[in-house]
């Protein structure tokens, strides 16, 4: 993939996550769309909650936010550094944060970080279906 490629994937991802986030917040409990994996399965995935975790974090409520899904805390600070760390690097014709992916990339390479990574979404998806059930 393209450095210009790249960036333009990423900025989508931003702009659909952020789409989100707005209708949700706009629609609340009216939005009937869920997570497609829970539809199927009947078993929530490792992601469900995030949405909502999110919102309660603007709202102030960490410890529901928490509950919901600690994924949110993580979608949150991509969502506020990320917008900005691409703005950053047009402005200055940069391409720090492909830089930080690559290095991310091998970083989840390495073995213990992979198993570190499994162990925690596992872990947050037990969390996950022990609440729906």
């Amino acid at each position: 993939m393209t450095k210009k490629n790249f960036y333009f994937f990423v900025c989508i991802l931003c702009l659909a996550g952020y789409s989100w986030l707005i209708a949700h917040f706009i629609y609340q409990s009216q939005m009937a769309v869920g997570c497609l994996f829970h539809k199927i399965t009947n078993l929530p995935c490792p992601s469900c909650g995030s949405t909502r975790s999110v919102l309660f974090l603007l709202k102030g409520d960490f410890i529901q936010a928490l509950y919901a899904n600690p994924f949110g805390y993580i979608l949150l600070l991509l969502m506020t550094v990320l917008p900005l760390w691409l703005l950053f690097d047009w402005i200055c014709r940069k391409d720090s944060f492909l830089h930080f992916y690559q290095k991310t990339e091998t970083l989840f390479k390495r073995k213990y970080v992979c198993i570190s990574a499994v162990i925690f979404v596992l872990t947050n998806w037990i969390w996950n279906i022990y609440k729906y059930l």
